[in-house]
């Protein structure tokens, strides 16, 4: 089985010819994403948690692979993300500090109850708060320092066609107006939207599909170097622009008008303010 660069390959169609695509296919890495806040250490919600038991399943079958042919590499792992931009984050009861997003996908996938994956082979990104930051900083701390080329992202299929827009954007342009290209190889693993209604999908998509259009018609357009796209972070990004962050200290922030209820559950929010309370709205094992 191929799959070929730039394409996105459904959760099903991976799994049904697991062996085939592992044989096949020879990543650097695979970046899990982050999108919610975690109900404890080490639980993402259940949506990443599908997305780490499907490149569990895809890491081990690399391992096999590796087992017996020692000229295959063992792609590195990154969970991506420190928070999500307009929730609390979960704060560890033990000693006062946030979760990041990433770690709690990292201990899953450490302590994953049928394939773990080794330490070694797990790295964090722990700087980004929305889809574009994800692909900013793993490019900019991870990817172009390691050298690593050939990439696998997985998110759930609500979110992949926002986040193939923003990392096509993002791992296409120089570093510098008249920088060479980057080269990069980009596959997208789609996986099954679980752990939500089909009400929190439909918000969630309709979302998405409102940022996708922006980076296809706006960003990617006016932002075409890895520089431009620090400025326009650090000017424009609610998360890292200074005088932004200065006001949200504040209370002048407009947090409020920032999505509807149903929404937020889509990204984990609490019924409480509370972020440690581990307390979601579940109906029937969903967030509703």
């Amino acid at each position: 089985m191929t799959w070929p660069t730039g394409t996105i390959l459904e959760e099903d169609e991976l799994l049904s010819n697991l062996d085939d695509y592992a044989s096949s296919l020879q990543v650097d890495a695979i970046l899990v994403l982050g999108g919610g806040v975690p109900s404890s250490p080490k639980d993402p919600p259940t949506y990443v948690k599908n997305r780490c038991d499907v490149v569990a399943k895809l890491i081990h079958a690399f391992q096999e692979r590796t087992t017996t042919n020692t000229g295959v590499h063992h792609p590195s792992v990154v969970c991506l993300s420190a928070g999500t931009a307009h929730l609390p984050q979960y704060i560890t009861p033990h000693n006062g500090l946030p979760l990041w997003e990433s770690t709690a996908s990292a201990a899953y996938l450490m302590q994953h109850p049928t394939y773990p994956i080794p330490e070694k082979h797990m790295f964090v990104e722990t700087t980004s708060y929305d889809t574009i930051s994800n692909a900013f900083f793993t490019r900019s701390t991870f990817t172009d320092i390691n050298g690593w080329k050939k990439i696998i992202v997985v998110t759930n299929e609500f979110h992949i066609h926002r986040t193939k827009a923003i990392f096509d954007w993002i791992f296409s342009v120089p570093n510098t107006e008249n920088g060479s290209s980057p080269n990069y190889e980009l596959f997208y693993l789609s996986c099954n939207n679980v752990g939500l209604s089909n009400e929190a999908v439909e918000a969630r998509r309709s979302h998405e599909q409102r940022g996708e259009k922006n980076v296809l018609e706006n960003l990617a357009k006016q932002y075409t170097t890895l520089k431009s796209v620090l400025g326009f972070l650090t000017t424009n990004h609610d998360f890292y622009a200074a005088n932004k962050l200065v006001r949200q200290s504040m209370g002048d922030g407009n947090d409020e008008k920032r999505s509807g209820n149903l929404l937020k559950l889509s990204y984990g929010q609490r019924q409480s303010a509370d972020s440690s309370s581990g307390s979601s709205l579940i109906q029937d094992g969903k967030i509703v």
